[in-house]
């Protein structure tokens, strides 16, 4: 099972704003060959017509993100690997980059899927999804 795109029992290395507080609950934590985990903030904002998602992907393009909408839950993921290489070298150590992540957004009711338009420019992808026409569908239930 992978959690933030990372696999369950490899160990983790937490930003260093969550660092100290880490280290206070799993202290005997392993120090060495840890993986950065990250995961992109995201601003929402509501108006009348659509919400609006901005969420920060420094370094990544329009064509390392994938969305989707299934069953009312919004994923953004991004998988990006750089490779170097150099022939005629023989190397003692070569360092890899690849970098992942998955975020996943319950959606409200009132939500239209079909509306959802997606801009990506400078790092930031801003997501607009328009809101379903009329008032929102209300019921009252008599208890007999």
């Amino acid at each position: 099972m992978k959690i933030f795109g990372k696999e369950l029992g490899k160990a983790i290395k937490f930003p260093p704003f969550l660092d100290n507080f880490v280290d206070k609950l799993l202290p005997h934590r392993k120090k060495d060959d840890e993986e950065l985990v990250t995961i992109p903030s995201t601003n929402i904002s509501d108006d009348n017509v659509a919400f609006e998602l901005s969420v920060a992907l420094p370094g990544l393009e329009k064509k390392d993100v994938h969305i989707e909408v299934v069953d009312n839950y919004l994923t953004i993921s991004a998988q990006l690997e750089h490779k170097t290489e150099e022939e005629g070298r023989n190397w003692v150590r070569q360092e890899f980059v690849h970098n992942s992540f998955y975020r996943a957004f319950s959606l409200p009711n009132n939500v239209n899927p079909e509306q959802l338009e997606a801009k990506m420019k400078n790092g930031l992808l801003t997501l607009k999804i328009g809101k379903k026409k009329g008032r929102p569908t209300q019921r009252i239930i008599k208890v007999n």
